[in-house]
């Protein structure tokens, strides 16, 4: 049996960040149980390429205003697959032709926000600041329900990774089935480093033995970052302490992230007590970092990729997790919820745990347990390959 799956910008430099982390795993539970797989993406040439045993054929362009492009129309007459899984987002659903002739499964990537919730979480001049970013947020925010209904319904399935994506997607009324299936945990997380490589670490990036409050993925201020930054500075008054920021600088534009952070900090007097890690580290190493904080804050403004991987790798390593009530993090995380780009909520969050060993060390405690218990990849791919199967036996 032979799978194609549409996704855009797939490569190896995206594949541990999400959506393509997503995309990468069931890719290789689908190879694993012996379907013939080819992923198409949008990239340069127009060669077949392989990775980690995925074949790739890349297009200049996946999709146009009238549905999926002609070149793509065009690998997949030749490929003639059983099935086809495309990946979406919320303008996805805004076309005006539906051309593919196979049994179609979506996978919904995106979080779905209303352009008030936009609006309150970012404010103007983020939008405008990011308006790149933000631009799909509100075009897809957008889209009058009806169009959403009308492209929705010609899907076999609609995966999302989020009970909240589930819920907005029920209110809209799709007849399609709605499928559940959150990403899984990483094997890796749930083995702690060696306590001496860990103190190693510590005392390289805080010989003063203070609490270390620990931020780690990209700078992106619509992650929440210069939230973090004000709201440091008022701990700092209160506690002694140390801010450290695992930086992922995948390009020049986060270089520029981190810059506007540093600029924060050095308005709010906090520069020698933040330590920005610059570089791209490997997993185990982002791992023993992490293992190094006592508190890990993720104070999202605005989710970009549905399901942030990040809440459950500090979850799994039994840290107590501050982040924001944005995309259905409430349904996920087992730690402190906080409005989203509030300083002072997030400063007495953080406090609070300071102050209270005993409450920090419940909360990482019932993180461990809650992602014990919490499925892992092997087990999402089994689940998406009955999808596919389920689909083939129609």
């Amino acid at each position: 049996m032979k799978v194609c799956f549409i996704c855009f910008d797939f490569k190896k430099s995206n594949i541990r960040r999400q959506p393509w982390k997503y995309v990468y795993e069931l890719s290789e539970g689908i190879v694993e149980k012996g379907f013939e797989l080819t992923l198409i993406s949008n990239g340069q040439g127009q060669n077949a390429n392989v990775l980690d045993g995925i074949k790739i054929r890349y297009v200049r362009q996946l999709r146009s205003i009238f549905g999926e492009s002609k070149e793509v129309l065009q690998v997949l007459t030749e490929e003639n697959p059983d099935v086809v899984v495309m990946l979406l987002g919320m303008t996805s659903f805004l076309r005006f032709g539906f051309k593919i002739d196979k049994p179609v499964i979506g996978i919904l990537t995106s979080p779905i926000y209303s352009m008030g919730e936009i609006l309150r979480c970012l404010g103007l001049r983020e939008i405008i600041r990011h308006f790149h970013h933000v631009s799909v947020h509100l075009l897809g925010a957008a889209i009058p329900k009806f169009i959403i209904r009308k492209w929705a319904n010609r899907f076999e399935y609609i995966v999302v990774l989020s009970e909240e994506n589930k819920r907005r997607l029920e209110k809209i009324n799709i007849s399609s089935k709605i499928l559940l299936l959150p990403p899984g945990v990483d094997e890796l997380y749930l083995k702690p480093p060696d306590k001496e490589d860990i103190e190693r670490i510590r005392k390289e990036i805080n010989p003063e033995g203070t609490p270390i409050i620990m931020y780690f993925t990209s700078p992106l201020t619509l992650r929440g970052t210069d939230t973090l930054v004000k709201a440091f500075a008022k701990v700092r008054k209160k506690i002694p302490s140390k801010l450290v920021f695992l930086s992922r600088l995948e390009h020049k534009e986060l270089t520029r992230e981190e810059q506007v952070l540093k600029k924060v900090a050095r308005k709010e007097g906090m520069s020698d007590s933040i330590v920005f890690i610059s570089k791209l580290l490997k997993p185990e190493e982002v791992k023993l970092y992490v293992c190094v904080a006592d508190i890990v804050c993720l104070p999202f403004k605005i989710v970009i990729s549905d399901v942030p991987i990040s809440l459950l790798e500090a979850m799994a390593l039994g840290k107590p997790v501050v982040s924001t009530n944005v995309n259905g993090i409430p349904d996920l995380l087992k730690g402190i919820i906080v409005e989203p780009n509030n300083p002072d909520e997030l400063a007495k969050a953080i406090i609070k745990l300071l102050k209270d060993k005993e409450l920090a060390n419940k909360v990482g405690e019932e993180a461990r347990l809650y992602i014990e218990s919490y499925p892992r990849w092997r087990d999402v791919q089994e689940k998406f390959v009955s999808i596919i199967e389920e689909v083939l036996n129609k």
